[in-house]
């Protein structure tokens, strides 16, 4: 049994819109109608990124569970449809002082109260083997005056473009065993943003935690956050998590998003992703249910995090590769210090 797949279809009757959801053979049909191909030729790719997409492909289908594959379809087919606007899809700055001093209080204030603050909850993208889900800083007005103090740069950052904020999150602080599985994030709203790290405290500082991030040209890095610094990024563009475990006590950031003003430079939302995942996703399913699904995300094994659960196949534990084939499509090592570009 496929899971139930939507693509809103828009009819005016009079002067009511009533939205009819098509069965998955209807949204075939639709996609063929639409003039669909697959390789797509939606957006420019250089050789190298075309070379990988196309073994990401290869572990994508490998996966024999409907739920957890079409998950992986739907991120890998919003990574190759929707812009660029940078060079490269990230960039490493130094928070504005006075900003960063703002948050540094208020973090520290939260901090002094540890165990009274409230639990994130269990967040599918967020792995931990020690069962300790992110705790959270509620910092009220600060976040959305911060999310305005920094649109500017953002904007500057995304060539130019006018941007509206769209969403202020944090302080998220992730706990001892936690990793980040690798993701794009919401289509609609996350589209330039940033990553503004406030403070952390690592069992051993020789032992950071990066964060890794795919550039645009399908090039995996690895870039450490020092409080103090933000990272900017297309976060709908680029594949980007935290595949190694987390070892110290608290890891502490406030995320902020902004997408275009403009439509005609960004319209994108989750029924264009679903329309545009190609009819083979479904090819050679043989289960319902997935081991590794964790919501929207990949779980494929070059871009597997440390602590995700066991592969199993119809009941049989199926042993992942050793753990550098995280990078043995990228033509090259992982870096594990920050490249400046």
């Amino acid at each position: 049994m496929f899971p139930q797949l939507w693509i809103a279809v828009i009819i005016a009757v009079y002067t009511t819109v009533v939205i009819s959801r098509p069965t998955e053979d209807e949204r075939v049909k639709l996609w063929y109608k639409n003039g669909n191909k697959w390789p797509p030729t939606w957006q420019d790719e250089s050789p190298q990124m075309a070379y990988i997409k196309a073994k990401q492909e290869e572990e994508i289908m490998s996966i024999t569970a409907s739920d957890e594959r079409w998950e992986n379809w739907l991120q890998f087919t919003q990574g190759r449809l929707v812009p660029k606007f940078t060079t490269h899809g990230f960039e490493l700055r130094q928070i504005p002082i006075e900003v960063y001093q703002k948050l540094r209080s208020a973090t520290e204030r939260g901090l002094e109260r540890w165990d009274q603050l409230r639990s994130e909850g269990d967040i599918d993208v967020i792995l931990n083997s020690d069962g300790n889900d992110p705790k959270f800083i509620d910092i009220g007005s600060l976040s959305f005056e911060v999310l305005k103090d920094l649109q500017s740069i953002h904007e500057e950052w995304a060539g130019g473009i006018k941007l509206r904020g769209t969403s202020a999150y944090g302080v998220r602080m992730y706990q001892n065993g936690s990793s980040l599985v690798m993701h794009y994030d919401r289509v609609q709203t996350h589209v330039i943003s940033s990553i503004v790290h406030i403070a952390h405290e690592y069992d051993d500082d020789d032992e950071p935690w990066p964060i890794q991030i795919e550039d645009h040209n399908g090039k995996l890095h690895s870039v450490n956050l020092e409080p103090g610094q933000m990272l900017f990024y297309e976060s709908s563009k680029c594949l980007h998590g935290r595949m190694k475990v987390f070892k110290g006590k608290y890891y502490g950031s406030i995320f902020l998003h902004y997408a275009p003003v403009d439509k005609s430079i960004w319209n994108y939302d989750l029924e264009q992703i679903i329309a545009s995942v190609p009819p083979h996703w479904r090819d050679n399913i043989q289960e319902e249910s997935g081991s590794r699904y964790s919501g929207a995300s990949y779980s494929i094994t070059s871009r597997l995090v440390e602590n995700a659960p066991p592969r199993i196949v119809n009941g049989e534990y199926i042993p992942d590769p050793p753990k550098s084939s995280w990078h043995y499509h990228l033509g090259g090592e992982l870096h594990e210090e920050h490249e400046e570009l």
